[in-house]
């Protein structure tokens, strides 16, 4: 699955992405989040090492759930304090579908990990889309590893003077914040500026036509894996907006 076309995981993440903001109950959510679990075995993609880089992020993840359960109004009480509505069905069910559908969207990214950002550009531009965004593209995925390289080099170098960050309170922790930011966005800014100058220097948009040494092309594969998810993608979206797919919640389970 690995040797699948660029453009191939496009139209794949493409599908996945839509059917997660389209489908709205947390049953269908979870058989596409399993579905999409499924594909990232599938693809040899070790989602463990990936959840542990993330694993910090939980905290504000399970924050975030707990907000939505508890301020999303309707269906049936579960849970009550002082006559104020802690816990609804329909709080839950927002609350899972939030969950999946990160989990999903989370999901679909480490599908794009499985090709170089060359070979996303090249699909880009044999898809038609212009070389500059294409270019833009490939920009931000060199750009973002940078950008956390220099983070953590600049906590690194406030640790060894002696600055506990934990000890900090929140008041001057903003305010370190606020002035650990400025030196970062400066030197993020310098590398960006040093590209530019680079592009310029090797004469970048000089010929309305671009070649290239290598062409992608699509095997029988490419093709029946687009034509299913496709397929599949459009089936799901008739049936959301023209059936009751959206309807079954855990109200109605509970009945």
């Amino acid at each position: 699955m690995n040797k699948l076309d660029p453009r191939t995981k496009i139209v794949m993440i493409l599908c996945l992405s839509t059917l997660a903001v389209v489908l709205n109950t947390p049953w269908a959510l979870l058989l596409l989040f399993i579905f999409t679990l499924l594909m990232v075995f599938t693809f040899r993609i070790n989602i463990f090492e990936n959840v542990l880089k993330l694993w910090k992020l939980f905290p504000l993840l399970l924050l975030m759930l707990i907000v939505q359960s508890v301020f999303a109004a309707g269906g049936e009480v579960l849970f009550s304090y002082q006559g104020i509505d802690i816990l609804t069905t329909n709080g839950i069910n927002s609350a899972l579908c939030i969950l999946f559908r990160m989990l999903i969207l989370f999901g679909s990214a480490l599908l794009i990990m499985t090709s170089s950002t060359k070979d996303y550009v090249l699909a880009l531009v044999q898809l038609k889309v212009p070389y500059e965004i294409a270019f833009m593209v490939m920009v931000a995925f060199r750009f973002l590893p940078v950008f956390l390289e220099e983070t953590k080099d600049t906590l690194i170098a406030v640790q060894l003077r002696g600055v506990d960050l934990k000890k900090i309170a929140w008041g001057d922790k903003i305010k370190f914040y606020t002035h650990f930011f400025i030196p970062l966005l400066s030197s993020v800014m310098f590398k960006a500026r040093q590209l530019a100058v680079t592009m310029e220097a090797r004469a970048f948009r000089l010929y309305p036509r671009r070649t290239y040494l290598h062409v992608l092309q699509y095997s029988i594969w490419d093709y029946c894996v687009i034509v299913s998810f496709l397929l599949t993608t459009l089936a799901l979206l008739v049936y959301v907006f023209l059936g009751d797919f959206n309807t079954l919640s855990i109200d109605r389970l509970l009945v």
